[in-house]
């Protein structure tokens, strides 16, 4: 029997990686008990032209009809119980292989998103939607041909602080592992583990070897930052949307407001998206209160429109937004949200397209599965599933040079090497 768990809309991609790459990742695949999730996608204009029919073409489906299914299934599963060549299949092994078949091959359209997830998966799901995990709290580049992981940052406060690594360091090993050839998820998996337990770090820096010993612990990341450039403009930065986001979005606009700050750049680079609740929750703070921020379209309900509930600071002041090909699901329809009610212009790259929900179900063995259950729209009624949303104005950035801009706290040498950044506060000057 499966335990449905209905809390939030989960809008994200991959699983315990962020776009731009961290040992402290917003949260990315799953979520939380009862939620839904999407996938990560980038906005498009609102004033941008969709492709015909809204979304783009899906992989097709055999045409031949597949009948007797329950029969020929039996038969599939007994011939490679009895003659499958190699020892130690059992039905348990098959059965997993089965359902996730069925999630990510049912309908090709969204088998990116619809999957099986494990109980670590699962685990690491559920802290990601917390907006903290258990770690040493580094930001981190990964380079898979050499296997070596640049650290972007790490959290004040943190292990990793604390032991002295920095910025520029690279990350050889992990208790002697190396990852040359691996992924982002497999040195994600490694610096994680148990409160407590200590973790080894080889690290290369000024060509020498470093041994740095931490022992790991709860760590919460910054979903939402903010800084000032001057001439009033501000900077809020939302990295992913976690339990944490709309106190620290808020946090952030009010420290904005005292500031001076009279313009807003809302940055969205990066951001996979998260938890729907949180995205909207987040969006009431930028939008007009009763605004439309996205519209959840399920199959056989009336359309679920979600508004923005109230207003915070700066929701009346000249806007605009930076979006990458990094920026996905609930990010885009933020984006999106604010372009179609606020006019803001979108200034970046054409976002990932992911425009669809899903949610979360436990199942008995500890296992969860993800599976699409709605089609998102922006107020005005658009989808760009498969689209993404075209920026009023292309610039091109890498998601390595957007992190290491982020980076830098001078605003002077930040605006030099973020030159989305620049075109956003030119944008902005004649709307002030």
């Amino acid at each position: 029997m499966i335990t449905p768990r209905t809390l939030c809309l989960l809008l994200l991609g991959a699983l315990s990686t962020s776009a731009c790459g961290s040992e402290t990742p917003v949260p990315g695949g799953g979520t939380a008990p009862g939620a839904t999730t999407t996938s990560a996608a980038m906005p498009t204009s609102s004033r941008a032209t969709p492709a015909a029919g809204d979304t783009a073409a899906p992989p097709k489906i055999p045409a031949e009809p597949f009948r007797d299914g329950a029969r020929v299934f039996a038969q599939v599963k007994d011939a490679l119980l009895a003659h499958y060549y190699r020892e130690g299949i059992g039905e348990d092994d098959l059965y997993r292989a089965a359902t996730e078949g069925m999630l990510e091959h049912a309908d090709p359209a969204m088998s990116k998103w619809n999957k099986l997830l494990t109980p670590a998966e699962l685990a690491d799901l559920h802290a990601d939607l917390k907006g903290e995990v258990v770690g040493v709290g580094v930001h981190i580049d990964f380079d898979p041909a050499t296997g070596y992981s640049k650290v972007l940052s790490t959290l004040p406060g943190s292990p990793a602080e604390r032991a002295g690594l920095a910025a520029g360091d690279l990350i050889v090993a992990v208790d002697g592992i190396l990852f040359k050839n691996k992924s982002l998820r497999d040195v994600v998996n490694q610096i994680r583990g148990k409160a407590g337990d200590k973790v080894s770090l080889t690290v290369l820096r000024d060509q020498e070897l470093v041994s740095l010993s931490m022992a790991r612990e709860s760590v919460a990341y910054e979903s939402a930052s903010h800084a000032l450039l001057g001439e009033g403009v501000g900077v809020l930065r939302i990295r992913g949307f976690t339990e944490k986001t709309p106190g620290a979005t808020k946090a952030s606009l009010e420290a904005l407001q005292a500031g001076g700050a009279t313009a807003l750049v809302v940055d969205l680079r990066c951001n996979p998206g998260g938890a729907l609740d949180q995205a909207v929750t987040t969006a009431g703070l930028l939008l007009p209160a009763g605004a439309g921020v996205v519209t959840l379209q399920k199959r056989g309900e009336a359309p679920d429109v979600r508004k923005a509930s109230g207003a915070a600071p700066l929701v009346d002041r000249p806007l605009v937004v930076l979006v990458n090909g990094s920026t996905g699901s609930s990010a885009e329809f933020l984006a999106a949200a604010l372009s179609e009610v606020r006019h803001a212009p979108l200034v970046g790259q054409t976002t990932l397209g992911k425009w669809t929900a899903q949610t979360l179900d436990d199942l008995p063995n500890g296992y969860a599965m993800k599976y699409t259950v709605s089609l998102l729209r922006t107020p005005s009624g658009k989808s760009f599933e498969g689209v993404g949303l075209t920026p009023d104005a292309e610039v091109s950035m890498d998601d390595k040079q957007v992190e290491k801009a982020s980076q830098i706290r001078a605003p002077a040498e930040r605006l030099a090497a973020d030159v989305q950044l620049r075109t956003a506060v030119a944008l902005l000057r004649p709307r002030r």
